[in-house]
């Protein structure tokens, strides 16, 4: 993926033709429809008799698709942008433990069923700024995010007392991506990919987290009158989430890879005033 992402931006960078014009200013949004699958596990150890599990999705029944819901709104003024989105996603299931699990003080012995969710939620602020905005498109941009994971699974102890398991946290976290656009008249193609991260420490517990997605697509603009301006896009996403959490007791590690099409509908309303960007030593 990493090797597709490099070829992709070199091709954005090599292709630039003529520059062409563009509203100098423009805003909107979009809504769209994810139908993921999630693969990964999570494993555990405990610091006082060295008791550890690891269990995977698959194994347990919960790698399955599921669809979620992402809103975007945003805005240009000529070479920079400023965006918000937010999506939020959940995958639920039950499983039998094929094996004793640790959280803290707490033991799940071996064929216990255990019922719950794993859930996903992030919104994120970031500008872009256009590298090159010509005929093609390559910018980068920065932002902040709060991302929350969480795993709420609840079983039965002897005595058919019910107990709850797992929790969540939310983590602010610096962000980074890279994007480039491809237009042809009224189709586009798309990719970018992006990287967060918090390490830091609440509630006596170190957290050290990881975020990555790479996504490309293919859109179309299906509607434009005088300022707006209508598309749809469909495309195919890879997101990466890894937590680990230490404390005295021992520590706890989720990996969550989720991957699925999506389609999006997206409307932009633009300036009538037109630009062009020129470079500063062609300026007058």
């Amino acid at each position: 993926m990493k090797n597709t992402l490099i070829i992709m931006l070199l091709a954005i960078s090599t292709s630039l033709i003529a520059q062409i014009e563009r509203p100098k200013w423009d805003f909107g949004g979009g809504v769209r429809l994810n139908y993921m699958g999630l693969n990964g596990g999570f494993s555990g150890y405990r610091n006082s008799d060295g008791h550890s599990f690891d269990l995977n999705y698959e194994d347990i029944g919960m790698n399955t698709y599921s669809p979620s819901f992402a809103v975007a709104l945003g805005g240009r003024y000529k070479k920079f942008n400023l965006e918000f989105a937010g999506s939020k996603g959940s995958y639920t299931g039950g499983f039998t433990t094929p094996a004793d699990m640790v959280r803290d003080d707490m033991q799940i012995d071996s064929g216990s069923l255990v019922s719950g969710s794993v859930d996903m939620s992030m919104y994120a602020i970031f500008t872009n700024f256009a590298l090159i905005q010509k005929q093609h498109d390559l910018g980068v941009g920065i932002g902040f995010m709060l991302l929350n994971m969480g795993s709420n699974y609840t079983t039965h102890d002897v005595n058919n007392t019910e107990v709850k398991l797992g929790g969540d946290e939310w983590f602010p976290m610096p962000f980074l991506m890279v994007s480039g656009r491809l237009n042809f008249d009224k189709f586009r193609v798309n990719i970018s990919g992006g990287g967060a991260f918090f390490k830091g420490k609440m509630d006596d517990v170190d957290y050290d987290v990881k975020y990555y997605t790479v996504d490309a697509s293919v859109a179309y603009e299906f509607l434009k009158t005088a300022r707006l301006t209508y598309s749809a896009d469909i495309g195919y996403r890879y997101l990466f989430m890894d937590l680990k959490m230490d404390n005295d007791m021992g520590w706890y590690k989720e990996e969550d890879l989720y991957q699925g099409p999506y389609a999006t509908i997206r409307i932009k309303f633009s300036s009538e005033e037109m630009w062009k960007f020129v470079k500063r030593k062609d300026r007058k």
